[in-house]
Formats: structure tokens, C-alpha cells, sequence
């Protein structure tokens, strides 16, 4: 392969990444619209309602909840594309055959079915309304838990980041070096929320300023700060292709020349 076809090839890399970047970002928005706005979960419902008051939730809301989680459901996949470019860019530091990189798709792609597989239950609660009250209180206990409560993939994909951003030894690292302790300080944010099995009320509750104001906030910032920094990254590599294949272009044309 000659250095103009491998400027090619990255080029088309790259574009392909930023495609990957604002899709996977794409999910945040289209989240929210279904989650917050429709499905009016935003803020959540206390976990210290009893069942009547539950039931009585969902026979209110059913056909917003419905199409709410419906919209929720169909962004989630979206954090494919997400974990994809990240897991690009962090190729370039660690080598394409790091078993860290790996760790970290495996992490990111577990995210995805940890928001799907509540939304299903939710969804279930919703589904028929000849439900008693004790068994939508149990699907909506079993979907809230898990939702807020399962932060371990997050934790270990953001730590994993961390560590492979302070492992790149050039000069002017491929991710600035204060995005490891970002990625740091966001795992330390979620990981409040995996203490919400031992609480109804309170800071820690699924509804708490904790476990849940703080998780999203953490999570948020995370993802947009990445999402600047990963395009950035591919800006970057894409001027050096540039300017290296220019430098092959002129060699070549000095040789024949001669």
C-alpha cells in the first residue's frame, strides 16, 4: 500500500469516526426526550411510594410512559457507535491487540443493555392495566434498582480510559492527560448509585442527590468531554496523515525527478 492509499484509508477512518462520535452523542438527546419529557421519569418517583401509589403512577401515565420508553429504548443502541470510536482512539495509545481496549468495548456494550433491559421492565408494568398493585410495585422496583444501581461497567470503562490515557508517553499525548483524572472523578461520581439497594430515602435513594443527581451529572460531563476530546484526537491525526503524505508526495516526485 502506498502512503497516498494509506492517507486514504486513515481519512475515511476518520470520517467514519466522527460519524461514530455524534451518533453515540446522539444518544444522549433522544434519551432524554423519551425518558424526561415523555415518559415524564425526570425526576424519578420516590422509591418510598407504596404499591396503591405506584399503580396508581403508571394508570395515570400508561400511554406516556409507553411511548416515553419506546424512544428511550431505540437511543440506547446508539452508545454502540460510542463505544466503537473510543475504542479507536484508544487504540492508537495502547496497540490494536491491547486486551485493556478490549475490556473497554466489553464494558461500554454492557451499558447498553442495562438501560434496555429496565426499560423492558417499565415497559411490562405499563403493559397491562389488570395488574394488582404489588406486581407493578415489584417491575418498578425491579427496573429503578438496576437502572440506577448497576455502575460497575461504567466504573471499569472510565477507569480503564484513565489508565491507558497515562500510559501514552509522547510528547503531546493523542488525550491530554487531565482526561484520565476527568475519567477518574466521573467513576467516582456513578459509583454512588450502587448503594441504592440499601435505601428508600435520602441522598442515596434511586431519586437521591447521590445517587442519581450526581450520577447523571458524571455521566454527562463525561460524554461530552470526551466527545470534544475524541474529536479533536481524530482532527489531529488526520493533519499529521496530511502532512506525511504530502512529505511521500514530494519524495517521490524528487525521485523521479532525478
Amino acid at each position: 500500500m502506498t502512503g497516498l492509499d494509506a492517507h486514504d484509508e486513515l481519512v475515511t477512518a476518520e470520517r467514519h469516526q466522527r460519524l461514530s462520535v455524534w451518533a453515540g452523542f446522539g444518544f444522549a438527546p433522544v434519551f432524554l426526550v423519551g425518558f424526561a419529557i415523555v415518559a415524564g421519569f425526570i425526576p424519578p418517583p420516590s422509591p418510598g411510594l407504596d404499591a396503591a401509589a405506584v399503580a396508581h403512577l403508571f394508570a395515570e401515565n400508561r400511554a406516556r410512559i409507553r411511548a416515553g420508553i419506546w424512544i428511550a429504548c431505540a437511543a440506547a443502541p446508539l452508545l454502540a457507535f460510542y463505544v466503537a470510536a473510543l475504542s479507536h482512539q484508544l487504540r492508537r495509545i495502547a496497540g490494536p491487540s491491547s486486551p485493556l481496549v478490549t475490556a473497554q468495548t466489553v464494558a461500554g456494550s454492557c451499558l447498553i443493555l442495562e438501560f434496555l433491559f429496565p426499560q423492558l421492565a417499565w415497559q411490562t408494568a405499563a403493559y397491562r392495566a389488570e395488574r394488582d398493585a404489588a406486581t407493578i410495585q415489584m417491575l418498578n422496583d425491579l427496573a429503578w434498582l438496576p437502572f440506577v444501581g448497576i455502575v460497575g461497567t461504567a466504573m471499569v470503562q472510565m477507569l480503564i480510559v484513565a489508565l491507558i490515557v497515562l500510559q501514552d508517553r509522547r510528547p503531546e499525548p493523542l488525550l491530554p492527560r487531565w482526561s484520565a483524572y476527568l475519567n477518574v472523578w466521573a467513576a467516582l461520581g456513578v459509583a454512588s448509585g450502587s448503594l441504592v439497594v440499601f435505601f428508600k430515602d435520602g441522598p442515596l435513594a434511586w431519586n437521591g442527590l447521590l445517587a442519581w443527581y450526581l450520577l447523571c451529572v458524571s455521566f454527562f460531563v463525561w460524554m461530552v468531554a470526551m466527545t470534544r476530546l475524541m474529536l479533536r484526537a481524530g482532527r489531529r491525526v488526520e493533519a499529521e496523515a496530511g502532512v506525511a503524505s504530502t512529505v511521500t508526495a514530494d519524495a517521490g516526485e524528487g525521485l523521479r525527478a532525478r
